[in-house]
């Protein structure tokens, strides 16, 4: 597993993310399973969507990455 001074904040795709995530999954599996903790995690989604972000959304931009590593933690 990688430190967290190892993983930028920069704009990642949603396969890119979902496979820093779960790198021992499938990208489809490991994609799925990125969104499932997103919407899982309480107001993770509407302060995403104050950023701009809309569901079905491919890139995240580095704001939401930010976002999401507080909220998830880092990969």
């Amino acid at each position: 597993m990688k430190t967290t001074e190892e993983i930028p904040v920069k704009s990642y795709s949603l396969s890119e993310l979902s496979q820093l995530y779960s790198p021992s999954l499938s990208v489809s599996a490991a994609t799925k399973q990125l969104l499932r903790w997103m919407l899982r995690h309480p107001n993770l989604v509407s302060r995403l969507q104050e950023t701009g972000w809309q569901k079905g959304q491919r890139r995240f931009s580095p704001k939401q990455i930010a976002l999401l590593f507080e909220c998830l933690g880092p990969p």
